[in-house]
């Protein structure tokens, strides 16, 4: 019996480098994708926002939006958002991604809210650079709730994502709580559970960098946006 399992061992040790060889490649290609992945996606939104469409979805917010973490743009809160409502509506969906990377709310209000275009629905996700930057609640209270005021009924609003780990994560659930404090005080807009749905995002879930999610890690941060979404 022992002399079985000593002779299996040197199988597994191939097996095991053989698949950890494979993981270093995907990782070092995805970071290698990495270095040119911000000017790749904004190129990307610029182009959707060019395509026209029946219905148009404008999404405020940070690095998220954009889809920063994965190499498929579309594969963000925003392209799965538009896509599901595309579905739901039959009319294509215009999308015009504003958000930017490395925003926070006051960014927002400052720079992305004043160039709101026409829309059939607007959406807004931020609070990660926030936490990431030592913006105090009572700061990020006074932004977040600038903006919620200013965007039109029926727009919807996350909360902040589980930054899953250390102060930064802890942070964030302190700002996460503000918003939905902030939420509950602005009934004309609709709340999306983003906390709630990224608690415990597996490793294989983000992308190169580990800190922005990849294909799989926006599913779940889409199925919170899509839960939101409005029937009619």
């Amino acid at each position: 019996m022992i002399h079985r399992v000593l002779g299996v061992l040197p199988v597994i040790r191939r097996v095991l480098g053989v698949l950890l060889l494979a993981v270093l490649v995907a990782w070092g290609r995805g970071l290698a994708a990495a270095q040119t992945m911000e000017a790749d996606h904004a190129a990307y939104w610029r182009r959707r926002r060019r395509s026209p469409g029946e219905l148009t979805l404008v999404a405020l917010g940070d690095s998220l939006s954009q889809g920063m973490g994965s190499t498929d743009p579309s594969s963000s809160w925003a392209g799965r958002l538009a896509a599901a409502w595309e579905e739901r509506s039959r009319r294509r969906v215009r999308v015009v991604v504003l958000g930017v990377v490395g925003a926070t709310a006051a960014d927002v209000l400052r720079d992305q809210l004043p160039d709101l275009p026409p829309a059939d629905l607007v959406a807004l996700g931020i609070g990660t650079n926030d936490a990431a930057q030592g913006v105090s609640p009572e700061e990020f209270r006074a932004s977040f709730t600038a903006l919620c005021a200013a965007l039109p009924a029926g727009s919807l609003v996350a909360d902040v994502p589980d930054l899953q780990r250390g102060s930064v994560r802890r942070a964030g659930l302190e700002l996460s709580a503000v918003a939905r404090e902030v939420l509950a005080e602005h009934p004309h807009l609709r709340p999306v559970a983003l906390e709630a749905a990224t608690h415990r995002m597996w490793p294989w879930q983000f992308g190169p960098d580990l800190a922005h999610p990849n294909r799989l890690g926006y599913a779940r941060h889409a199925a919170a946006w899509i839960a939101a979404l409005p029937r009619a």
